[in-house]
C-alpha cells in the first residue's frame, strides 16, 4: 500500500511575487515518440548550478519484464544463464530506469554484454531496442520471433500480464530486481524554483493532497473514491479493463516524500546513475563530484516546508498558471491527473497547462525548449540530461 508522511496542519505564508510574469502555452501540445526520438545532446557550456532540480517523488516500483522463454533472476546452472543469451528486449530507452536495471543485471549477474539490436544476435549477448511502453504489447505481437520480450512500466506491464499471461512463461517484477527502487519524480527548472516559490508550494500542496486521495481510494475497492479513481485512470490510459488497472496499482507504491525509509536515498541513486551512465557514454560531460551533484540535484527545500509546516492556504480566486510535462498513460503519475480531475489544483489557485510526451528524454527536451516549468519523469533521464546540460 502507498506510504505517506503525516502532516502538521499549519499554514504556509504565500510569498509569491505578485509582479511575476507567467508564460502561458495556448492549447495542448502532445509529443509522441516510439522510443528515444527525443534524445538531448550534450551542451559544452560551463555552469556552477544545475538547470533542473528534483522536488518530489511519484512512486517506487511499478514495472516488469515479460519474455517468451522461461527465465530466472537467480540462475544457478549454465543452462539458466544461457537462456538469456541472444534474446531481444524492448525497453523504454537507454536512459530509462527499466533499461538501467536490465543492463545492470545482464552485465553484473549474467556476465554478458547488453547491446542494441541491429538485426543479428549472438548467444553470449542480450539485446535491446527502444520502444515506448504503450506500444510494447502490439509491437511484440507484430514481431513474433524477433522480439522476445520487454520491460514496460505499468499499466502496460499489467496489461501484458493479464492479456498474454497464458501464452508467456516469464513475468518478473522490477521490485524483484531491486526492492523499492526509485522510479518517477517531479522535476522543475531551478530558475523557476528561485523566482516562483509561492507557485511551487501551491503546486505541491495540490499534488500531495491528490496522492493522498489516491492512496486512500486504493485501500477500499468498494468505495466511491475507488470507482472514481478507476474512471480517472481509464480516461487517462485508455484501458477500460479494470482488472488490468487493479493489477497495475498493486505493483507500485505512491509517495511524494524525498526522504523515505523505503529503498535507497535518491542522492545515493543519483550518484549510482552518474557513475553508470558515465561508463556507458550516456552522460557525455564528466561529473567530477557525483556526491556534490546529487546534493544539489535533490532539492529538499519545498517538500520539507510542506511536510513540516503544512500545505499552503487555498486561493481559488487568485489563479496562477504552471506548465507541466508528463508521460502519456503512465499511472506512476496518476497523482497529477487525479488532482486535475478532482479540481485540487484549482483549489490552490493553480491552472495547469499540460504537455504529454512518450518518455523522460522528451520531458527533458521540453525543459530545454522552454515549454514547461515542471516535469514528471523517471529519475534516470532527469539525471543524465541535467548532467549533460550543465
Amino acid at each position: 500500500m502507498p506510504n505517506f508522511i503525516s502532516y502538521k496542519k499549519n499554514r504556509i505564508t504565500d510569498n509569491m511575487n505578485k509582479n511575476m510574469t507567467i508564460a502561458i502555452v495556448v492549447g495542448l501540445m502532445v509529443f509522441y515518440a516510439a522510443g528515444t526520438a527525443f534524445i538531448v545532446l550534450a551542451d559544452t557550456s560551463e555552469s556552477t548550478d544545475l538547470d533542473i532540480n528534483i522536488i518530489a517523488r511519484c512512486n517506487i516500483n511499478g514495472s516488469g519484464i515479460f519474455a517468451d522463454v522461461p527465465l530466472t533472476l537467480d540462475p544457478t546452472t549454465p543452462e539458466e544463464v544461457a537462456a538469456w543469451g541472444g534474446l531481444v528486449f524492448m525497453t523504454p530507452g537507454a536512459s530509462s530506469i527499466q533499461h538501467f536495471m536490465l543492463n545492470r543485471f545482464v552485465v553484473d549477474e549474467l556476465g554478458m554484454e547488453f547491446v542494441m539490436y541491429t538485426g543479428t544476435t549472438s548467444p553470449n549477448k542480450v539485446y535491446w531496442t527502444p520502444i515506448a511502453p504503450v506500444l510494447m504489447k502490439q509491437t511484440y505481437l507484430d514481431n513474433a520471433g524477433i522480439y522476445n520480450g520487454g520491460f514496460p512500466w505499468d499499466p502496460f506491464y499489467a496489461e501484458i500480464r493479464v492479456e498474454l499471461g497464458i501464452t508467456l512463461p516469464t513475468f518478473i517484477s522490477s521490485a524483484d530486481m531491486e526492492q523499492d527502487h526509485p522510479c518517477c519524480v517531479v522535476a522543475a527548472k531551478a530558475s523557476y524554483l528561485s523566482s516562483n516559490e509561492g507557485a511551487v508550494l501551491r503546486f505541491l500542496s495540490a499534488y500531495t493532497e491528490a496522492l493522498e486521495w489516491v492512496s486512500t481510494a486504493l485501500t477500499d475497492v468498494t468505495s466511491s473514491d475507488y470507482s472514481k479513481l478507476m474512471e480517472i485512470t481509464t480516461k487517462f490510459t485508455g484501458i477500460k479493463n479494470t482488472t488490468i488497472l487493479s493489477e497495475a496499482f498493486k505493483g507500485l507504491t505512491y509517495m511524494y516524500e524525498l526522504d523515505t525509509p523505503l529503498g535507497r536515498p535518491l542522492e545515493e541513486c543519483t550518484e549510482d546513475l552518474i557513475v553508470s551512465f558515465g561508463a556507458l557514454g550516456i552522460i557525455t560531460k564528466p561529473v567530477d563530484d557525483p556526491t556534490a551533484f546529487a546534493k544539489e540535484f535533490i532539492n529538499h527545500r519545498f517538500m520539507d516546508r510542506i511536510i513540516d509546516e503544512g500545505r499552503t492556504e487555498t486561493y481559488p480566486s487568485r489563479m496562477i498558471t504552471i506548465r507541466v510535462g508528463h508521460l502519456v498513460g503512465d499511472i506512476h503519475q496518476i497523482g497529477l491527473v487525479a488532482g486535475m480531475e478532482l479540481g485540487l489544483f484549482e483549489k490552490y489557485g493553480v491552472k495547469l497547462i499540460t504537455v504529454q510526451v512518450a518518455n523522460g528524454p522528451a520531458v527533458m527536451s521540453l525543459f530545454q525548449l522552454g515549454v514547461i516549468d515542471i516535469g514528471i519523469l523517471g529519475l534516470p533521464p532527469a539525471v543524465s540530461n541535467t548532467a549533460n546540460f550543465r
